[in-house]
């Protein structure tokens, strides 16, 4: 089971909405949380969404392939550990740096908790279901565990989907596999492009309605607090 968080990822959200209105210096003092703490927040609702201030239900499984990739990854760049671990899917700096150490060390293992993540295993599929997986993905804040328990396909493979429709500047026929294949999968019209194009902006607009209201949701929230606060202190004075 993944470590319990103190608070749970509306009152995270809460939280930051209070840093930004009265200071982080004053929300410090009233939550008993640190600098690191919320500007750790900060990142994973940034790169993440709400789901990265979710509690992970379980730890989750990484090959030694991926675990390489991206510790070299992060040797040629030039950003921190902990917003390069969070931009990639991780949830701190502390698993990026154990990985680096065993890195060093020639030490890389896969990590496998046991047979109840066994279906966390890749598979093969097809272009479409890779494209329904990604549609699907943006929809839900780009939660790579989530993805992975719906659609029984390992982490690093919905991982891997994902950052090659970014690089490629959002483009679906980037999540062709055409890897040992002696003929490529049938090649799209411009009609075929263009409503694939059509599902991932409609996934993404999706995605950003549903923050705005939950945005909304916390203002009202806020706003009746105030206003049973104002209410209070008008019924003693």
């Amino acid at each position: 089971m993944g470590k319990k968080s103190k608070y749970s990822a509306e009152e995270k959200i809460s939280i930051l909405d209070e840093v930004l209105r009265d200071g982080a210096p004053k929300v410090m003092a009233k939550y008993n949380i640190s600098q690191d703490a919320i500007h750790r927040w900060r990142l994973l609702y940034k790169y993440q969404g709400l789901s990265g201030l979710q509690t992970e239900q379980r730890y989750q499984s990484y090959s030694r392939e991926f675990k390489q990739s991206l510790v070299e990854k992060y040797l040629r760049s030039n950003e921190s550990q902990l917003l390069f671990a969070i931009k990639h899917g991780l949830r701190s700096k502390t698993q990026l740096q154990s990985w680096i150490i065993q890195y060093n060390e020639s030490n890389l293992k896969a990590y496998m908790p046991g047979k109840r993540d066994s279906k966390m295993s890749g598979r093969k599929t097809s272009f479409d279901e890779r494209l329904t997986i990604i549609e699907e993905l943006i929809k839900h804040d780009v939660n790579y565990n989530w993805a992975v328990e719906t659609y029984h396909v390992s982490y690093q493979q919905v991982y891997g989907w994902y950052q090659k429709y970014l690089k490629s500047g959002n483009n679906p026929e980037s999540l062709r596999d055409r890897r040992g294949k002696a003929k490529p999968e049938k090649e799209w019209t411009e009609v075929d492009r263009l409503k694939a194009e059509n599902r991932l902006l409609k996934a993404k607009l999706q995605n950003q309605e549903m923050e705005i209201a939950f945005a909304k949701k916390l203002v009202e929230i806020r706003n009746r607090e105030v206003n049973k606060g104002t209410n209070s202190g008008q019924l003693k004075s």
